[in-house]
């Protein structure tokens, strides 16, 4: 199965501004262990001192499953899952790919 994603989907879903905050995140390289198992969609996203497991369950509705406070406390999708979804979408070789037994491939290999 095949993911399709979009920025306009993204931003259905989160809001331009997260989008926008996404793509900082994203081009900052602050994104790593990124993999793409549908409708899950994973990484790691460093912020600060701290790193978040951050990604999206997409089906009929789009789940965030980050542990950050935006995302636990409001209820948002925030900008980290949608900066792992950035970098899927950068590289469509890792949303058809299902991470190997050693792990998902580093951001800076699957860029």
């Amino acid at each position: 199965m095949k993911l399709e994603l979009s920025e306009k989907m993204l931003a259905a879903a989160a809001g331009w501004p997260v989008v926008h905050a996404a793509r900082k995140i994203r081009d900052s390289g602050k994104v790593s262990r990124v993999s793409c198992e549908p409708p899950l969609i994973k990484g790691a996203v460093r912020s600060g001192s701290r790193t978040y497991g951050a990604g999206l369950r997409i089906g009929a509705n789009i789940e965030n499953l980050c542990g950050c406070y935006d995302s636990w406390s409001e209820g948002i999708i925030c900008a980290h899952s949608v900066a792992v979804a950035l970098v899927v979408m950068a590289s469509p070789e890792v949303a058809e790919k299902a991470p190997t037994a050693a792990g998902p491939a580093p951001a800076s290999e699957v860029r």
